[in-house]
């Protein structure tokens, strides 16, 4: 025999649990036993009651090679469950804490490839006394701010455990055996039996795994209508195309704004794509008053050429210094506004707000160079709606009328 504990154990609600590796589940480890007193149910775990709700018990945890003796006299009840641990070795954890004490059922020097199933016999003295506060003491003749009768529990606790009988060579293959109560004496124990013995049946192997089925089918939809939702909202509430889902870059701002324009520029052709992000560029730089600087033909002449831009005009940063004399400066702005109460259209507030033409028009130009014809389209286009900011509208008519092929109607699903 191998003494795995003994000594003070705190306990909360009273509660303590043995455990191979999570907590067990109250309901779950006594579901279908007799006894309430030590709940075997949960895979892996012991969930153990005593009488005292809050306070420090004394616990001797007992592993023995055979089944010991019976009990004592001194110990007033008794239970019996059979035990499954899912490591050699468990942890002995107090209610809201870590673990008190590693408990070695297997000792470091032996075979733990193959751990055997136990029968655990839970014992237990004075649980009448310690379901009572005070552990039976008188609290009128405790001094004021005593809380000392929480150490000094009247209720004490053996748990013994040993190998249950193996019919085969292989010591996981033991029968397990149903739970049991052998002694039982106070209303304490007696409370937890009952409602141990009301409760609904423990769920079958097989109820257990088409339970499991059901949560991870449900998960998959609730995981699916998630993402569904989320991309409704991101899409402004229309699903996209499949060719619509590939696109990369800054695009959801005009999704926002206008579906209907992004769309019709999704199913029009490679070429339109290109016409109509070389023409959103040049709108930019229009509305900038940029577009006619000598130096700029390359850029143009690239991009009515469908090549990619030359390098020099590539970077933002680099075409601001170029135009302006001057490298660009970044500033933060922050808007504090009570909670709930924002602008009733914050992608409006956002668009109409102060802005350099210069700065809103240049990412055009890089977006009308893009590889995929309908990224550089649509990013050139979000350039250029925020490059005519508060006038957005005046752009968004405009482009329908140089393009008549993008203009579709949704409602009716024709062109308009």
């Amino acid at each position: 025999m191998r003494v795995l504990f003994d000594g003070t154990a705190p306990v909360a609600y009273g509660q303590i649990y043995v455990t191979s590796r999570e907590l067990p589940n109250m309901e779950t480890a006594f579901a279908g036993q007799v006894n309430g007193l030590c709940g075997a149910g949960y895979p892996g775990a012991l969930f153990l009651m005593t009488g005292t709700h809050t306070g420090q018990v004394h616990l001797r945890i007992e592993v023995h090679d055979g089944e010991p003796s019976a009990a004592t006299e001194e110990w007033e009840e008794v239970v019996e469950a059979s035990f499954r641990p899912r490591d050699a070795a468990v942890d002995l954890v107090p209610w809201g804490e870590g673990s008190l004490a590693r408990l070695r059922l297997i000792p470091e020097d032996q075979d733990t490839r193959r751990l055997p199933a136990y029968r655990v016999r839970y014992c237990a003295t004075g649980m009448e006394a310690g379901s009572d506060p005070f552990g039976g003491l008188d609290p009128d003749e405790l001094d004021d701010g005593d809380c000392t009768y929480m150490d000094r529990r009247p209720d004490r606790y053996l748990l013994c455990l040993w190998p249950a009988d193996s019919t085969f060579d292989d010591p996981s293959d033991a029968v397990t055996r149903t739970d049991a109560i052998l002694s039982q004496t106070s209303r304490a124990a007696a409370y937890w039996h009952g409602w141990a013995a009301g409760l609904p049946p423990a769920p079958t192997l097989w109820e257990q795994v088409e339970a499991e089925q059901l949560r991870r089918l449900e998960r998959a939809r609730r995981d699916e209508e998630y993402r569904r939702r989320d991309e409704l909202r991101r899409w402004g509430g229309r699903l996209p195309s499949e060719r619509l889902r590939q696109v990369r870059g800054n695009i959801h701002g005009l999704v926002l704004l206008d579906r209907d324009l992004v769309d019709g520029v999704a199913e029009a052709g490679a070429a339109v794509q290109r016409q109509i992000a070389t023409w959103a560029a040049r709108q930019a730089f229009t509305v900038a008053g940029v577009a006619d600087l000598d130096w700029m033909a390359p850029a143009w002449a690239a991009l009515d050429d469908g090549m990619p831009l030359p390098a020099e005009f590539a970077d933002p940063r680099a075409l601001w210094t170029r135009i302006r004399g001057e490298p660009p400066v970044t500033y933060s702005v922050v808007s504090v506004r009570p909670a709930g109460f924002g602008p009733a259209d914050p992608l409006g507030a956002v668009l109409d707000a102060p802005v350099n033409p210069v700065a809103m028009a240049l990412p055009a130009l890089v977006a009308a160079g893009e590889p995929d014809p309908l990224q550089a389209a649509l990013e050139a286009l979000w350039a250029a709606v925020s490059t005519y900011a508060a006038r957005r509208n005046e752009f968004l008519t405009d482009v329908r009328g140089a393009f008549p092929v993008i203009d579709i109607d949704r409602a009716e699903g024709n062109l308009a």
